[in-house]
């Protein structure tokens, strides 16, 4: 059974904390020893070049730990 809360943020756009567009949700990573969002994978809009983000990029899409998420709402903003 998929999350409708996981479903509904997909796709949402991803910015830094100056309002930049780094891209868009493609994934959520939960740890499942305690059922919490531990990484977001986000697919970087074109002219964000990921080799220059602090984040790895895993599967074509740069994974940022929950902890740099400054807000989850209509748009995600990071704390970066």
């Amino acid at each position: 059974m998929s999350s409708s809360f996981g479903q509904e943020m997909l796709g949402r756009i991803v910015q830094d904390k100056k309002g930049k567009e780094l891209g868009k949700l493609t994934d959520l990573v939960v740890d499942i020893s305690n059922g919490e969002i531990s990484e977001l994978l986000i697919k970087c809009s074109e002219h964000i070049d990921a080799n220059r983000l602090p984040f790895p990029i895993k599967d074509g899409a740069v994974a940022i730990p929950s902890t740099e998420v400054s807000s989850f709402g209509n748009v995600i903003l990071l704390k970066i």
